[in-house]
């Protein structure tokens, strides 16, 4: 039975050749590297050996000139099986070492038989003795072994600076997400307090004079006004419900992505909302101003409508009454950036609470009407169309201005869906 002698540092690569070989006939003795196949050949020598290069204490090219330098092993067919060293030059320096062979993995089966058979058979016909080069020849191999070495070393240190860039760049956006993560679970549990807290106080309004309607009906004669006057305060905090549940509705829809986002002329959006807002601007006497060059934008209409619908309906509730109303909208041009605006002259915000207006059912005067969610839903419709909304004021009654970007898309742009 033909032996034949198989060495790799990798137990599935020697599992998979012991497998191949055996079924097909083959007796197969395994070595974990260099050493410890050629102490295995000198000790019993195959009909043929296959072997890997990069191997720990002695690689395939140190394998293969000692072996050619034995006279007993010499004439012993020897495979080059690598997935490691693929160059041209690397194939010239095995076969000027003596290999009959240089094999890149992985080969088909019937293509690795073909190939031993057909080596085996070759060395039949010929029977040379072992190799021994003259000292300048054996100086030269050694130069060209240590190029090989030399360069695979400069392609692993390449390797590895390429995984130690990837690994850290992997580090940094995990970190960054781990991050966001954090960020997000403490604005869930703010949001889901805030929440819970803004719910209960209508209920308890409702259960409160629930109750009281009760007593009150368990009395011989109950008075009709105190009822109707109990009813009229469980409607109100359902009224109140309502809002905070839509306003929930409609702030859960707003970080959604714009689905019918396309080129849009934002002069068109603004009078639409001037439009909608007409009654309660000419009931508090406000006069809109707005600017002609507003140019063509990518948005969500719909939702952009919205935006300015809470901005303007924002001045109008915080209007200066010593003042003649006054509410501009606009654009300016900052660093070649397009920045559009909403401004108004009414009781301004102190510099400290410019950043609390966007919180959820955040309101500076708890007198004033409306839910406390209007700006923070038109801060995440601009998020979510790629832009950024802030608040700028210089102090009470120094008035407020709104800023906020957006993607400006060129005039004459068909319309599309996003």
């Amino acid at each position: 039975m033909t032996k034949v002698l198989v060495a790799d540092d990798n137990p599935q690569n020697l599992y998979l050749l012991e497998t191949i070989l055996k079924g097909n006939g083959y007796e197969v003795v395994s070595a974990n590297n260099g050493a410890e196949a050629l102490a295995a050949a000198k000790k019993s020598p195959p009909d043929l050996i296959v072997t890997d290069i990069l191997m720990p204490v002695m690689d395939g090219f140190e394998l293969c000139r000692q072996w050619k330098a034995d006279p007993v092993l010499h004439a012993v067919p020897f495979i080059f099986y690598t997935a490691t060293y693929t160059d041209p030059k690397d194939e010239k320096f095995a076969l000027n070492l003596g290999a009959d062979r240089f094999l890149i993995k992985p080969q088909k089966p019937d293509f690795l038989l073909k190939e031993i058979t057909a080596v085996l058979d070759e060395s039949f016909r010929k029977n040379t003795g072992p190799s021994t080069r003259p000292l300048g020849e054996e100086m030269e191999v050694l130069r060209q072994y240590n190029a090989v070495l030399f360069r695979k070393l400069e392609e692993k240190v390449l390797q590895l600076e390429t995984e130690i860039a990837e690994r850290k760049n992997a580090e940094q956006q995990r970190e960054l997400v781990i991050r966001v993560l954090e960020q997000k679970n403490e604005e869930l549990a703010r949001f889901t307090y805030t929440v819970s807290h803004e719910l209960k106080n209508p209920l308890i309004t409702v259960k409160g004079f629930a109750g009281m309607i009760e007593a009150d009906l368990s009395r011989e004669k109950p008075d009709k006004e105190t009822l109707r006057n109990h009813a009229r305060r469980i409607s109100a905090a359902v009224d109140t419900l309502d809002s905070l549940l839509t306003d929930l509705l409609r702030l859960s829809r707003a970080g959604q992505s714009t689905y019918h986002s396309g080129p849009v002329e934002l002069r068109s959006i603004v009078d639409e909302a001037a439009s909608i807002l007409a009654p309660p601007l000419a009931e508090n006497r406000v006069r809109l101003e707005i600017a002609p060059d507003l140019p063509v934008v990518s948005a969500d209409r719909d939702r952009m409508r919205e935006v300015f619908i809470c901005l303007i309906e924002n001045a109008i509730r915080f209007r200066d009454s010593g003042n003649d109303p006054v509410i501009g909208i606009g654009m300016d041009r900052e660093s070649g950036e397009q920045i559009f605006f909403v401004r108004d002259n009414g009781t301004g915000i102190e510099p400290q609470y410019l950043e609390r207006v966007f919180r959820l059912f955040e309101k500076l005067n708890a007198t004033t009407p409306g839910t406390g969610v209007g700006l923070p839903i038109a801060r995440k419709i601009i998020e979510a169309h790629g832009g950024k909304l802030w608040a700028e004021s210089e102090g009470l009654g120094k008035g407020t201005t709104f800023r906020f970007t957006l993607p400006v898309s060129a005039p004459g742009t068909p319309k599309g869906t996003g």
